[in-house]
């Protein structure tokens, strides 16, 4: 499912780009607040409805205009997609074909898109929140009916909640939130499952050591979710709140037998969650024969020159389109026969090789 085509119009500094990347990598080089950043956040909002720099997608209509867009083109089983988002005064605008797409899961799905930039440690050493979502993207493009557990899940969790706040019984929302949770926890440890295969090799190719993935349910191990919801109803009335429970869950890492979030450094952070990300895309190839789109930003900038190779030599064997931005050739090398693009000024120029 490669992009083959893009355009993108008062996104950030970006006036009017437009280009073909080739369907297995391209570059763009330019100085620093050129758009190079800009650029892959217009492919990503494609994926994913927003930016991975900011929650609020305003921020990304250029100074002094009132709207952007972004349109894009795919080849997915030899049908040509075509995807559309934009933002104006009248709201988020989602096209997918022509058409008016019923939500951004729906463009999501025909474009799976990654991206490995400068904040990525955040997968490591932020919340379980943020484990959580990428966990939850992933089993999103490989369980079909994920999306309708999950969303079931979350509303009956806030129904159970507005009843525990207001001292009312639950037991009215117990069983939809054991049926729901219990079809959320099977879908994530099988996904977890994939995910730990995938990772197979890339933990001794980026660091040296095997890296490993195990997931917590979300309670105590060794119960099953309707005792564990039984044990916390005395804390959960008490407090007003559900204890217990999908929502609660975590993606655990491992570098070897090390803890991923304490016991190693910034940059060895960063090759880990670089490692689940290529895991993933991983992990989706073998369910849908591609691994979608990934986004580099200027990977040279963020590590040093042995693990900036040893990335590169993972990306090598990568199934997915790969999109890599940085500062000069000489820094990120570049693999011949692939395409070259500068960025300045807001446009993108094709160099000769």
């Amino acid at each position: 499912m490669p992009l083959k085509h893009l355009r993108i119009t008062n996104l950030r500094c970006l006036t009017e780009v437009e280009f073909s990347p080739h369907p297995n990598r391209t570059y763009f080089f330019g100085p620093n607040g050129a758009g190079k950043t800009s650029l892959l956040e217009a492919i990503y909002l494609l994926g994913r409805g927003r930016s991975f720099r900011t929650r609020y997608n305003r921020r990304l209509i250029q100074r002094g205009q009132d709207c952007f867009s972004v349109y894009g083109e795919l080849q997915q089983n030899g049908v040509k997609r075509r995807l559309g988002v934009g933002l104006g005064p009248k709201g988020l605008n989602l096209r997918l074909d022509s058409e008016t797409a019923p939500s951004m899961a729906a463009l999501a799905k025909v474009m799976p898109v990654h991206v490995i930039e400068p904040n990525i440690h955040r997968l490591i050493e932020g919340s379980p929140g943020d484990r959580r979502r990428f966990l939850d993207w992933g089993v999103f493009h490989v369980e079909h009916n994920y999306l309708e557990a999950w969303r079931r899940y979350r509303r009956v969790l806030g129904q159970r909640n507005a009843a525990l706040k207001s001292g009312q019984s639950v037991s009215a929302w117990d069983s939809g939130l054991i049926s729901a949770g219990t079809d959320v926890d099977s879908a994530r440890k099988y996904y977890v499952e994939r995910l730990s295969d995938a990772l197979c090799g890339i933990g001794e190719s980026l660091l040296g050591t095997p890296l490993k993935v195990s997931y917590n349910s979300g309670w105590q191990e060794g119960k099953d979710f309707t005792k564990a919801l039984e044990d916390s109803k005395k804390r959960d009335l008490n407090i007003g709140v559900t204890h217990v429970g999908p929502h609660r869950a975590d993606l655990r890492v491992k570098l070897d037998s090390r803890n991923v979030r304490e016991e190693i450094s910034r940059g060895q952070q960063k090759l880990v969650a670089a490692g689940l990300i290529l895991a993933q895309i991983r992990a989706f190839a073998v369910n849908q024969g591609s691994g979608g789109i990934l986004l580099v930003d200027d990977p040279a900038a963020e590590l040093d020159q042995s693990s900036l190779s040893s990335l590169l030599a993972v990306l090598d064997g990568l199934p997915a389109q790969q999109i890599i931005t940085g500062l000069q050739r000489p820094i990120l090398p570049t693999k011949l026969n692939y395409p070259v693009f500068h960025v300045e000024q807001g446009g993108a120029v094709k160099m000769v090789q």
